[in-house]
């Protein structure tokens, strides 16, 4: 008992890595929480303002209709009389972000459905600016010369044309009480089970394997072989430390995701999954620190290699990533890391991910998580006491 207090008090001393992913974990669930709470609208009104330029050289109906209708939603300037070198460097430098030319000829050439003659310089050409505004542009032509095809005149085409695209457009989101659609918060709870392995894995590892390290320096193996205390009975302080740590980091996350998200329906229809996968998760990111600590490495050596792993394995295994704009081949990649089961598995419960409900390939992701943390757990025990018969020796 002496051995198991004095683990966390050596905790309570090496906390830091603890409170780098506490951090992490309330900018996440503030972060989730805002982007829920501003989509609580499901009617949504998309507009984007650009700083547009422009040198009329035609003068007609149409083009002043086509500036007076872009000056609706944008900031417009004449650049009439500015050198060419001048307007390449303020579109450059983003000073004016569209820049168009609309040459002599332009009304003759749209009423005669030949080539627009209109040029344009952006700073970057595949840009959404760029194809916002191309599309804005050849949207009012297009309404123009479907106007005067009805038999408008020049100014009375612009102005329908104006009126007709100047309605303002709204779009529909669906809602979690739309069939099979899940809300806001149903993605709070779904993306911190997501996050759940990454946070883990670093917070154990960064965090309780500080203290494992220190228990395992030279002083510490000194004062060991002096003692009536046995080698082996610090390996298993260390490791009933690690995984008291891990189930307290695993009940506080499951109660606060319960205070956040009990009243949504992903959470009611599958809390027991939730609650299953998270914990296998914890035992997992347990075994992963017992096999990182059962080498003689040093601490700095200890983040390195966490954050590689723990991000490494979040962005293969679809935590950061979502699985179906992830590769077949990386995936096929992925199902050799334990945190790919993790999210499949949870994956399982809410739509748009591409994989539905199964409890038959349920049962195999928990199982196949549940093997991945004996056996990382068994590998450690053998490297560990490999390094302590060396040692002893």
């Amino acid at each position: 008992m002496h051995l198991y207090k004095n683990f966390f008090r050596l905790l309570k001393s090496n906390c830091i890595g603890v409170a780098i992913y506490v951090v992490i974990f309330l900018a996440m669930i503030f972060g989730l929480v805002g982007s829920a709470s501003s989509m609580g609208s499901s009617d949504y009104e998309f507009k984007r303002s650009y700083k547009i330029s422009y040198t009329d050289n035609d003068g007609s109906e149409l083009s002043r209709g086509l500036i007076d209708y872009l000056s609706q939603e944008n900031e417009v300037e004449d650049y009439a009389g500015k050198e060419e070198s001048r307007v390449l460097d303020l579109v450059f430098f983003q000073v004016t972000e569209y820049y168009m030319d609309i040459e002599e000829g332009f009304e003759e050439s749209v009423e005669n459905g030949g080539e627009v003659k209109l040029t344009y310089t952006t700073s970057s050409e595949s840009g959404g600016i760029t194809y916002s505004v191309n599309k804005t542009v050849n949207d009012y032509i297009d309404a123009y010369r479907d106007y005067r095809e009805m038999g408008y005149s020049e100014s009375e085409a612009c102005d329908k044309a104006k009126e007709l695209l100047s309605e303002q457009t709204h779009a529909y989101v669906l809602t979690s009480e739309d069939e099979n659609i899940v809300g806001g918060m149903d993605n709070v709870v779904y993306y911190l089970h997501q996050f759940f392995g990454y946070l883990i894995i670093g917070c154990l590892s960064l965090g309780i394997g500080h203290v494992i390290i220190v228990s395992d320096t030279k002083v510490i193996r000194d004062r060991v072989s002096t003692s009536p205390v046995k080698k082996k009975n610090i390996s298993l302080t260390n490791t009933m430390g690690l995984m008291t740590s891990g189930v307290v980091i695993w009940v506080i996350f499951s109660v606060i995701v319960w205070l956040i998200g009990h009243d949504t329906s992903v959470y009611k229809d599958f809390w027991w999954l939730y609650l299953a996968n998270s914990f296998i998760a914890m035992l997992v990111g347990c075994s992963i620190t017992s096999l990182i600590t059962s080498f003689n490495i040093q601490q700095n050596t200890l983040t390195m290699v966490t954050n590689i792993l723990s991000l490494a394995m979040s962005f293969i295994c679809g935590v950061f990533v979502p699985m179906s704009v992830l590769s077949p081949s990386l995936l096929n990649v992925a199902k050799f890391l334990p945190l790919y089961w993790m999210s499949y598995a949870d994956n399982m419960t809410i739509s748009g991910t591409g994989i539905s409900y199964d409890a038959d390939k349920l049962i195999l992701c928990l199982g196949i998580e549940l093997l991945f943390a004996v056996a990382m757990s068994v590998l450690a025990m053998m490297i560990k006491s490999s390094r302590l018969s060396r040692v002893g020796s």
